[in-house]
Order: C-alpha cells, then structure tokens, then sequence
C-alpha cells in the first residue's frame, strides 16, 4: 500500500533527481526517492539471540515465541513487526531453533533479508553473537528471540551514535524503570552513562536490564577467542561500564520477558487492554 505524501527538498538536489528521472533510471521522483530510503535502511542490521538449550526456549513442550499471544499473533511476529525497516536479520541458535523459525520466516520477509546462522555448543550469549561476527558492520542491534517490547529500535540506534560521539560508548543497553526483587540485571546511571552492572544480584532494584542493546563491532574485542563460555551480562558489560564505554537507554515503554505461561498470561492482558 502507498500513501501520497509532500516534502520540501533542497531545489539543487530535486535537479539531480531530476536528471535521473529524466535519463529514465527511475520512472518518477517518487520511485527514486522511495529507492533512496529503501536502500538507507538496509544499513540496518539486528541479530536476534536465540542460543543455549532449545528446551530452555520452551513452554509446555512449545516454543515460547510462537505461542499465539493476541489475534493469533506472536513474539516472534512482534518481533518483526518492529524490525520492518531493517535490511538485514540475522537468526542466531540450535539447529532446532533455526530451522523451526526458518519455516515461519523463510529467507525473506517484505523487504527484509534473513540468515540463519547455527549454534553447535552452548558456551554462552557472547560466544552466540561471536557466531556472526564476520558478518556485521560497524554497528548492530541485538536482542533476545523471547522478550516483548514496545520502544523504537532505529531510537535506540540514533542514541548510540550520539553516546559513541560523546562518551566512546561501545555498547547503548537499554534500561527499565521496574522496581523489581527478582534476580535480574540491576543498573546505575549518571547521566547517560551505567556506572553500575551487577547481574542476579539479590535486594531491590529499581533500574534493570531490558537486553536489547546497539553495539559497536569492538564488542568483539572483550569477548575472548576460543571455546570458552561467555556471557554479556556477566564479563562484558561489567568491563565496559569498569572502562565508562557503555551507555544506558530508559525506557518509557513496558518490556515483558517471557519465561512462563503465567509472563503469557500477563502480557496478553496488557495487549487486551491496550487494544
């Protein structure tokens, strides 16, 4: 579906539009500049984390993110849904995993490539995004294949770059204002700078970890080579907040991370009552 639009535009670039109209590369302005942003957003590249255990992705013997959440719709199409704008997604997990996405997803969907890459040894969430790293540019999304959010991914991007101009940021992570006891990542800020990381501490915490994080390809330079098992929440992001290279995104929007049938039950009446 197409929507009749206006803009205002530079008058010495419309003329160069024009000329490419004009030598019949593009059949109206309207298909060149349509092409233009098309190939803007395929800079865009996510990498869904989807490692370990399959069993550990399952509820009640199915997998979590394709479980029919509201109208039939899933995490996983969720998921996409928000990632529409992007030129390139990567799938990364067990052989189990990739290959049942691969028969919801294909290699495609709208404008949006698909690759599927395989894990053969659970050693950890870095060592998982380590799988892709020949793959990347120089900045990417990442996010876990069994969470719901709400908040606008190419935001999050725009931030970074922002907090890697000003700060040498590495990594923008995304923050939650939850006042939880749950053994979950707890956060402190100074700014837009996490000054603190502590994972599956005990106590209060009223900043926590959403995952889903923009990274620089330097990532890749603390987490060691070889097979070893890794962790993002528990070797990398600590050292890059011990070295101030890792900023955090507040969240204004509610994330749900979905472990059980009772975090389904709980999202599905926040989606009812939103909708």
């Amino acid at each position: 579906m197409k929507r009749r639009i206006s803009l205002t535009i530079d008058v010495d670039l419309l003329k160069q539009i024009d000329k490419l109209v004009n030598n019949i590369n593009f059949e109206s302005r309207s298909q060149l500049i349509e092409y233009c942003i098309r190939k803007y957003f395929e800079n865009y590249v996510a990498v869904i984390l989807a490692g370990g255990n399959p069993q550990k992705l399952k509820i009640n013997g199915r997998f979590k993110f394709l479980i029919p959440i509201i109208k039939n719709k899933t995490l996983l199409d969720f998921l996409f849904e928000k990632l529409k704008n992007f030129g390139k997604v990567f799938v990364v997990g067990q052989r189990e995993v990739i290959n049942t996405c691969f028969e919801i997803l294909g290699n495609k969907i709208n404008n949006t490539e698909i690759e599927y890459v395989e894990e053969k040894k659970e050693l950890g969430n870095a060592k998982t995004l380590e799988l892709v790293k020949n793959k990347l540019p120089d900045t990417f999304l990442i996010l876990p294949i069994d969470q719901y959010y709400e908040f606008d991914f190419l935001d999050l991007i725009k931030k970074h770059n922002v907090n890697r101009s000003i700060y040498g940021s590495i990594v923008t992570l995304t923050v939650s204002p939850v006042s939880t006891k749950e053994k979950v990542g707890s956060i402190a800020m100074i700014g837009s700078k996490i000054v603190r990381h502590e994972e599956g501490k005990k106590g209060r915490k009223n900043l926590i970890s959403a995952f889903a994080a923009v990274c620089d390809k330097t990532i890749f330079n603390y987490i060691p080579k070889g097979e070893i098992k890794w962790i993002l929440q528990d070797q990398v992001y600590p050292k890059l907040t011990e070295e101030g290279k890792i900023c955090g995104y507040l969240l204004n929007t509610p994330i749900f991370n979905i472990h059980t049938e009772k975090d389904i039950i709980k999202l599905r009446k926040y989606l009812y009552r939103k909708d």
